[in-house]
Parts: structure tokens; C-alpha cells; sequence
């Protein structure tokens, strides 16, 4: 008689047939009931659903199901980081913001399973019904005695919350490569389908722990292992699991103090490569498709860093430009807040990561983006564009670099 492993025992007790989590499910489908016609509900449940694997269930009850577990990992996440949760953290770790704070500055952000917590912000209504789902949550995850969920949890809770049967043992078909990885643990890999990023995270858990056996500093090997692998999985629950996946495998150094890094894993088709824009200018830019079509300078499209740096301050223009429609028409605020996103595109950035300023002809195009966006903001798209714009250019920058490895 074989013993259940116990990330599978444990993916029951956090998955939905479980009482305490299907009580969470129930009250996040009565909000979704009461929401679904507004914009930017009805707006994240067409924008996922277009995201769905051809074998993928895009039914309004699997989007509140990977709501569900998309807010776990939002909890996972911030268990590891933070050696005494606390209940005020709550809506920091929901929102993103805890783990900016933390040097993670495209982790788990706002996305298409926000919709349940945009609502006061959004002036559709109360938070307080999706916040007492989140600490109902919250509390049935502290009820579990782990300080790290052990290997396999995540794919597992994955193949679950998807309703269908996965394989949970894909880190055995990239043996290979781990045997490299081994070997030579300063070799990068690119994981251009992911999928839940069991295999990605064994490979990112070997380069961590062979580079510690040789002698390396833990921290100086944390900041460049995170840029040494490439994920995409255009499944918006994978990228989820993959994310935490990547964050777990890196180990205990990610959990101290450390300059921001990036978690490399995109919710991104990587077939789909955006195309080069041309109209007569000197600098480059490209049209993201997959981002509804919008259109990006290169030096933002083809590099990570510069990605997320911009764009993952751009909800605060959205939020400032839906402020002064208070006392403001639609046009002026709108264009008194591009005013402000252009003179920073183009002013040096001292001591950041992007200390170059944008060119005035690529925060031109930079501007017609942040328009799009910010109009579409106003009037209830809620955080989907941003999401795909700050994920669908992946497949670019993988395209500028030379992988050791492919996963």
C-alpha cells in the first residue's frame, strides 16, 4: 500500500471541494452575480476567457474558481516573504503592493482575477464583501502548519482549480537539463510554454543550490538567477502558479532584504511576436497585438527592466486621472496627466534600474499608449490592458537574447 505524497494530500486541503475554501468560492461567485454586467467585471472575465487553452474551461464559474486560487497564491507568496503575517498586509499582498515593497516588482500585481477588489476604486460598489471572502481565505491557509509548501503543492492545487487531469510529474522530462544545469549552473533557459512551472522552478531550484555548493553568495546568485531563465505561458492561472513557483524556487535568500529584481515568468503567447512598427522615424517601435494592438517604443518592448519600471507605475496616472474627473472635464484631465507621465519619461532616473531617460520621439508613442490606457481606465476596463501590456512583449526580448537552453 503506497502512501499519498503529501503536496497532494495538502492540494485537497486547499483545493475546492474543501468546506472552508468552497465557502470562499461561494461568496466570491454571489459578488460576481451581483457584478458581472459592469465593465471592468465583465471586462476581466472576456479578457481571460480569450485567454483559455483550447481544453480550457471558460465558464463564468471556472473564473471565479481561478480567482480563488489566484488570491492563494497572493497569500502563499506573502506566508513565505513575511515571517509574521499580519491581517493589515491583507490588501497590500491582494493588490501587489506588499510585494513591490519587497523588491518583486512585477509579481502578482493587479490583473484579471482583481475584479472582486477594484470596486470601491472603481466606484461600483464595496470592497468589504470581497475582503472578508480574502480573510476567510487567509485564515484557512494559517490553519496549515508550513513555513514552504512542499514540491508538486502547485501543480497539483493548478490541475484542481482547472477541473481536468494534468501531469504532475513534467520535472521528470527535462532530467537533462537539470544534469546540465548541474554541471554548469551559470547556463540560461528559456521556458517558452511553462505551463505551471514545475519544471521551470526545478531547474531554477537546482542553479540555486549548486551555486550555493560552490561557494557562491547567496545574494549575488539570487540577482542573477533571476535573470537568467525566461518563462511564457499564455494560460493566465499557469502564469499565476508559475510565478509563485519561480518565487519558491529561488529559497530563503528571497525572503532577506535585496535589490528589486524581476520574476521572469510572462503571461504571454510565445508565438506571437509583436511586429515591427514603421513610419518613417529613426527609432523602431512595435505593435503588441496581443495588447490589443497597442504600440511601444523598442527600447520599452524589447527590454524587461524598462518594461516594468514604467509601466508598473502607471496605475497611479489612471487613478489620478480618474480623480480629476471630479473637477475636471474628461480631455483636461486626461491630458494634464500624459503631461506629467511625459516630462517623467524623458527626465533621468537616478539610482534605478532604467537611468536613461526615454528619447521625446519614444515617449511620443510611450504617450499615445499611456492614452489608451488611461481613457480605457475612465471608463471601466479595469487592470486587463495594463496586465497583457506589461506581459504580451515577452516573446520579444526572448527573441534579442541567446538561451543556453530550452526547456
Amino acid at each position: 500500500m503506497t502512501s499519498t505524497p503529501p503536496y497532494r494530500s495538502l492540494a485537497v486541503a486547499l483545493g475546492p471541494g474543501n468546506p472552508a475554501i468552497l465557502r470562499v468560492i461561494r461568496r466570491l461567485e454571489d459578488i460576481y452575480n451581483e457584478t458581472e454586467s459592469l465593465a471592468p467585471v465583465d471586462g476581466s472575465y472576456r479578457a481571460w476567457s480569450a485567454c483559455q487553452p483550447f481544453d480550457g474551461d471558460s465558464s463564468a464559474e471556472a473564473f471565479v474558481r481561478h480567482t480563488c486560487l489566484s488570491l492563494m497564491c497572493r497569500f502563499l507568496a506573502y506566508r513565505f516573504l513575511e515571517p509574521r503575517p499580519s491581517e493589515r498586509d491583507l490588501w497590500d499582498a491582494i493588490s501587489g503592493d506588499y510585494f513591490v515593497g519587497a523588491g518583486l516588482g512585477n509579481f502578482l500585481g493587479e490583473d484579471f482575477f482583481s475584479w472582486p477588489f477594484f470596486r470601491l476604486s472603481m466606484g461600483i460598489g464595496d470592497d468589504a464583501p470581497s475582503m472578508d471572502a480574502a480573510r476567510m481565505l487567509m485564515s484557512t491557509l494559517g490553519a496549515l502548519d508550513f513555513d514552504q509548501p512542499p514540491p508538486g503543492l502547485l501543480s497539483a492545487l493548478y490541475w484542481e482549480y482547472r477541473g481536468n487531469t494534468g501531469n504532475l510529474d513534467s520535472q521528470a522530462t527535462v532530467e537533462a537539463s537539470l544534469s546540465l544545469l548541474e554541471e554548469d549552473p551559470y547556463l540560461s533557459c528559456l521556458s517558452p510554454y511553462c505551463g505551471d512551472g514545475a519544471a521551470l522552478a526545478g531547474a531554477v531550484r537546482t542553479v540555486v543550490t549548486t551555486r550555493i555548493a560552490a561557494g557562491q553568495f547567496p545574494m549575488d546568485g539570487l540577482l542573477e538567477v533571476s535573470a537568467q531563465f525566461l518563462g511564457m505561458t499564455s494560460d493566465p492561472l499557469a502564469a499565476t502558479v508559475a510565478s509563485l513557483a519561480f518565487l519558491l524556487a529561488l529559497g530563503e535568500e528571497v525572503t532577506e532584504p535585496h535589490p528589486p529584481i524581476l520574476i521572469p515568468v510572462y503571461m504571454a503567447d510565445a508565438g506571437q511576436m509583436p511586429t515591427e512598427h514603421s513610419n518613417g522615424e529613426v527609432e523602431k517601435s512595435y505593435v503588441i497585438e496581443a495588447a490589443n494592438g497597442v504600440t511601444l517604443p523598442e527600447k520599452v518592448a524589447a527590454d524587461p527592466l524598462y518594461l516594468d519600471w514604467l509601466f508598473g507605475r502607471f496605475p497611479n496616472y489612471q487613478r489620478g486621472a480618474a480623480l480629476r474627473l471630479r473637477a475636471q472635464q474628461e480631455d483636461e484631465a486626461v491630458q494634464e496627466v500624459l503631461n506629467a507621465w511625459y516630462n517623467y519619461l524623458t527626465s533621468p532616473k537616478a539610482r534605478t534600474p532604467i537611468p536613461e531617460p526615454l528619447t521625446p520621439g519614444a515617449a511620443d508613442v510611450m504617450v499615445e499608449a499611456g492614452r489608451r490606457l488611461i481613457v480605457g481606465y475612465i471608463h471601466g476596463s479595469g487592470p486587463g490592458p495594463l496586465h497583457l501590456i506589461r506581459n504580451a512583449p515577452a516573446p520579444l526580448f526572448a527573441a534579442r537574447r541567446q538561451f543556453d537552453l530550452t526547456i
